[in-house]
Formats: structure tokens, sequence, C-alpha cells
């Protein structure tokens, strides 16, 4: 098994003057299901959201070489909170990775820094007896 991993910070009100700018921008980013989420969160929170979904796919596209638009897609891409608040990451499409038997997705929001850092970390089986 081996590990492919993708990093990425972002401004935060770099993301939200992208939103008030451009009238699609949310839904070019999100999917429906993320889009129901963001609706609970008010203020920062808001903008931190859209920004941490954003940051987190490219740095899936990071991990996975293609980039965003030839292999990777935005909407492609999904992910949401679970029970306890925890991000979990699907993928649909051409996005997914041959092979991946996992796919994680780390997001952390540092609102008064106008911060957001990614992780994503996606397991493919390669034949390696090592798995």
């Amino acid at each position: 098994m081996s590990c492919l991993i993708g990093i990425d910070v972002e401004s935060i009100s770099d993301i939200k003057a992208a939103v008030l700018k451009h009238e699609r921008f949310i839904d070019r980013i999100l999917t429906a299901k993320e889009k129901k989420q963001l609706q609970s969160r008010k203020g920062d929170a808001y903008y931190a959201y859209i920004a941490g979904r954003y940051s987190a796919k490219e740095a899936y596209a990071k991990a996975t070489g293609y980039g965003i638009s030839k292999h990777a897609f935005f909407t492609d891409i999904q992910i949401i909170d679970n029970q306890f608040g925890a991000p979990e990451i699907s993928v649909f499409g051409k996005s997914m990775v041959k092979n991946a038997k996992n796919y994680r997705v780390s997001i952390s929001h540092k609102i008064k820094l106008d911060l957001v850092a990614t992780e994503v970390l996606i397991e493919v089986n390669d034949g390696n007896s090592n798995s």
C-alpha cells in the first residue's frame, strides 16, 4: 500500500471575496449535501466552511497530481461533517483514484488569523504485501 498526500492553505477572506464577487462560486465548489450543511453556518463560520471545503478539494487534487479540471472536479469531491463534527470525504466519477482503499481529510480553521489549512491522505492498494 502507498499513500498520496496533499496539503493546501487558503485565506478565508479571499474565499469570501470570491463568493461575493462570483454569483455561482458556491455552486461550482460545493455539492448539494455540502450546501445543505452550509445553511446552518452564520457569519464568519459560513465563509470558513466554504474555504475549508475549497482548500480540502485543492489538497485532494494535489494528492492525486491531477489538479482541478483535468481529472478532478470540485463537485465530484464531497466533504460532509459526521455526527461528531469531523469531516469525511467521498469521491465520485472521474475524480476517484484507481485502487484507492481509503480517503482521509483534515480541516483546520483559524478565523482570527484568516486561515484554513487542509490535508488529504489517500491510501492506495498498489499490490505491495505491506498493506
